[in-house]
């Protein structure tokens, strides 16, 4: 269970260079997805979009020790791949997860996870290294945790996921993202804070980043070196 005083606090002291990585992107789709009728991966703007996350996804070290040895480029083919099943994306926040369709969500799921895959192809068993989705989906979509392992260690126990694994495949993000779901739509003050902080960061009549706010929170404490992780 989330507590609010901390979500608070956390939201409040999350330091400002990792917040810019994420807003470089968010603040750009808000602007294309809500003035105008495109969305950041149709023909007008993908190349855009490309650009800005080919800048952030490696400072994000999303690519390192992948098997690609171009994954840029890769994820630059999946971006075209996936523009439709974007579309249907965006629609859809972390509130009503479950009502997205899976072949949506499938098609996503391996396209961004081949980036880190070798020559860029898909894995036939779908396990991907998670953060190869989750990164760039968290920028673009912003309802899904980046879960990058210090993310992953502090969620709930009761989740039945693959703390410590790097590599998940569809249905453990699947079950993740619903037990994630279902947890804050039993938690009406939380969603309010969240809806409350992003009018006061990205304006009114903005899709709420639910994920990234609680990716914010499951961030928890500095790593034991006492360096943080660059988010």
């Amino acid at each position: 269970m989330i507590s609010l005083d901390e979500l608070k606090t956390k939201l409040d002291s999350f330091p400002e260079s990792h917040i810019a990585n994420f807003d470089y992107v968010w603040e750009w789709k808000i602007k294309v997805e809500s003035k105008s009728s495109g969305q950041i991966l149709d023909e007008d703007h993908r190349n855009e979009a490309y650009s800005r996350l080919s800048k952030i996804l490696p400072r994000l070290q999303t690519y390192r020790m992948g098997d690609n040895s171009e994954p840029l480029e890769t994820l630059k083919q999946s971006l075209d791949e996936i523009s439709v099943a974007y579309d249907q994306l965006r629609n859809y926040t972390l509130l009503d997860f479950e009502s997205i369709p899976h072949e949506t969500l499938e098609t996503i799921w391996h396209e961004l996870g081949r980036a880190k895959e070798k020559e860029g192809k898909r894995n036939k068993n779908g396990h991907y290294y998670i953060i190869a989705v989750t990164k760039p989906l968290m920028l673009i979509w912003g309802q899904t945790l980046a879960l990058d392992s210090h993310v992953r260690k502090h969620l709930p126990k009761s989740y039945d996921i693959p703390k410590y694994s790097c590599k998940w495949n569809l249905d453990e993000w699947i079950n993740m993202m619903k037990q994630l779901s279902r947890d804050l739509n039993n938690d009406k003050r939380i969603v309010e804070t969240m809806r409350k902080e992003s009018k006061v960061r990205y304006g009114e009549d903005v899709i709420v980043p639910y994920g990234r706010f609680l990716d914010i929170y499951y961030w928890g404490k500095p790593c034991g070196s006492g360096q943080q992780p660059n988010r």
